[in-house]
């Protein structure tokens, strides 16, 4: 069997690895030991038991692959090279390391909003914080303004925005929802400035205001999870620091390394649904180039989103159409039990769910 050596094991590494597992002689490296519905992981952070929903170990579904609980510190074009010294041998390369945030600036009371674990963390400070800033208009600033609004109705919450709007990329229609939802919550809503500096209890804008806040919940500075790449890769990589891909999803100029999800150049929302539909198109490719047959290409497109606000109230959003209330976040909540299942359930693999 071809060796299929996978990085990363979010939502698109774990696609692939499932679906090509017995099929290639499969290994899938991540700095985590199990797969993560991370649109999901807002929630933990009034209900940390609620990681339990969102989580499986990659050993639980990978019954006939290789996993390494390891980072990975460099690759050239026959090897991928571990932290833990390991040096793996690939016919195939995947690469899905999506992205993270990047803290511009430290304090003991910062908790990044990228992992169930880190919200977590989080949770055990907020009983003892009366004021809370989360930084970032975007989706997960959002949901974790309305998570926060929601549970804890007598504690300040501030999310404060450098833009002129909060979710700029959503329609007006969303932004209006999501705005009064806040605002009738008691959230203070600051936008067109921007968190610069912090100390050990004030937050700093560039328009010299200081704000208390006995912690702060970092959801902006997104970059890709590419430092690994630079040694001996950095000519593949654009100014951003993401992998230059063709149509095929192939790195440009090599024909056995393939980039998927956050991590490549594809111009198009980085998002949980984008990431498996390019997965869908590598586990074709790679079957393809075994086959000598045409490999399909991926076409960007503007994909439905689904925003939670609390629990019980949600929108979805494809193009101009707008939907709000229980029903979109219900189906939030059907769309994670189908993603978990896919890998509690090894059968429904066979099934392409």
């Amino acid at each position: 069997m071809k060796k299929v050596v996978i990085v990363g094991g979010g939502f698109a590494g774990a696609r692939i690895a499932n679906s090509l597992q017995g099929k290639f002689h499969v290994t899938l490296i991540d700095t985590k030991n199990f797969f993560e519905f991370t649109p999901g992981i807002t929630r933990t952070l009034t209900n940390p038991n609620y990681r339990r929903f969102i989580e499986i170990h990659h050993r639980k579904y990978l019954k006939n692959a290789n996993f390494h609980h390891d980072s990975v510190t460099n690759i050239d074009k026959k090897f991928v090279y571990t932290s833990k010294g390991e040096k793996i041998l690939y016919d195939y390369l995947i690469i899905c390391t999506g992205s993270k945030y990047n803290q511009p600036f430290k304090g003991e009371n910062v908790f990044l909003a990228d992992r169930a674990k880190d919200l977590i963390e989080s949770h055990k400070r907020i009983h003892n914080s009366k004021k809370i800033l989360v930084i970032g208009g975007g989706l997960v600033g959002v949901e974790i303004a309305a998570e926060l609004a929601n549970k804890y109705k007598h504690k300040k919450i501030t999310l404060i925005e450098a833009g002129e709007k909060i979710m700029g990329r959503n329609t007006e229609k969303t932004r209006s929802y999501v705005m009064k939802f806040l605002e009738t919550r008691g959230v203070n809503i600051i936008l067109n400035e921007k968190v610069v500096s912090y100390t050990k209890v004030t937050a700093v804008t560039d328009k010299n205001r200081k704000m208390r806040a006995d912690m702060i919940l970092l959801c902006v500075g997104i970059v890709p999870n590419s430092e690994f790449l630079r040694k001996n890769f950095s000519r593949y990589l654009d100014e951003r620091g993401h992998l230059k891909v063709n149509n095929e999803l192939l790195v440009k100029g090599l024909k056995n390394i393939f980039a998927v999800g956050d991590i490549n150049d594809v111009a198009e929302e980085k998002s949980a649904q984008a990431a498996e539909k390019q997965a869908k198109v590598v586990i074709r490719n790679i079957k393809r180039l075994e086959k000598g047959g045409t490999l399909k290409s991926y076409h960007p497109s503007k994909k439905p989103m689904v925003i939670t606000l609390g629990k019980w109230k949600g929108i979805f959003e494809y193009k101009n159409f707008v939907w709000t209330g229980i029903l979109p976040s219900i189906l939030r909540t059907f769309i994670q039990l189908k993603t978990m299942i896919r890998y509690r359930f090894s059968f429904f693999r066979y099934l392409g769910l």
